[in-house]
């Protein structure tokens, strides 16, 4: 009798602001419980709303190296490297899953949507990674069918780490109160994405944005949110979806996670 293979789990962080790497509050208190209970990984593939490309891209270099693609910060979170090894082996497998050429970028580091949490997700940094970019040339069915490709992954002890944001409007954020109540919309987008992973309902991430009104409020541009279509498909039939930490920062920013286990 073959024995089943055992499924790692899968993951999504709202990363909200950069700043949120070199804080300490109950926000990344538990990515660091989160990370301990996943700390025996083999490797993690990334998918962060911070990198967009005309088609598939992962890096590629032997170690990647911290990219601060911001400004205006202060200098206390540009100093924050992560250098970590790259699962370079993932990319043969990734091309075999999905059928696609993958195009290997040699210079590109992880960006802020894969550092700023890693930091206090796998601190030690002795977890190989490798980031996939989002295909902007995909539409939302295409972005979950090309996931579910990916899927197999879990099987082979790797971590799919999805990271972008439940809500993500910057231009009602209020950068004076983070602890600001959040508004009406960002709560009812919240809770529909809530529902659609607690119904195993991938259809219903897919359609959310026919309900253009709701979703251009919560997410006037697609990246933060095309991660959650990638959570979505490489979830396995037995996984059940749960919420290790929910909180809202400014307002508008529900920085809600997903694990699948």
């Amino acid at each position: 009798m073959t024995t089943p293979a055992k499924i790692t789990p899968a993951l999504f962080v709202s990363h909200g602001s950069p700043m949120n790497a070199i804080a300490e509050n109950k926000y990344t208190q538990g990515l660091n419980e989160i990370g301990n209970k996943l700390k025996d990984v083999s490797a993690i593939l990334i998918i962060s709303a911070h990198w967009e490309t005309k088609g598939v891209f992962v890096t590629a270099s032997e170690t990647l190296p911290t990219y601060h693609d911001f400004r205006g910060f202060p200098q206390e979170l540009f100093n924050v490297e992560y250098p970590v090894k790259a699962a370079l082996e993932l990319i043969p497998e990734i091309e075999k899953l999905t059928g696609e050429p993958v195009k290997r970028d040699m210079q590109r580091g992880l960006d802020h949507g894969a550092w700023s949490m890693l930091v206090h997700l796998f601190p030690d940094k002795d977890i190989k990674v490798l980031q996939l970019s989002i295909d902007r040339g995909k539409t939302f069915a295409e972005h979950l069918e090309f996931a579910k490709k990916l899927a197999p992954l879990r099987e082979q002890n790797v971590l799919i780490l999805a990271s972008g944001n439940m809500t993500h409007n910057f231009s009602f954020l209020d950068f004076s109160n983070e602890n600001a109540a959040p508004f009406d919309w960002a709560l009812q987008f919240d809770e529909l994405v809530k529902n659609a992973f607690l119904n195993n309902d991938a259809d219903a991430l897919v359609a959310i944005k026919n309900n253009d009104e709701l979703f251009r409020i919560n997410h006037p541009t697609d990246d933060h949110y095309i991660p959650l279509l990638y959570l979505a498909g490489v979830r396995n039939k037995k996984d059940k979806a749960e919420f290790p930490h929910m909180s809202w920062q400014y307002g508008t920013m529900s920085m809600r996670h997903i694990l699948l286990n």
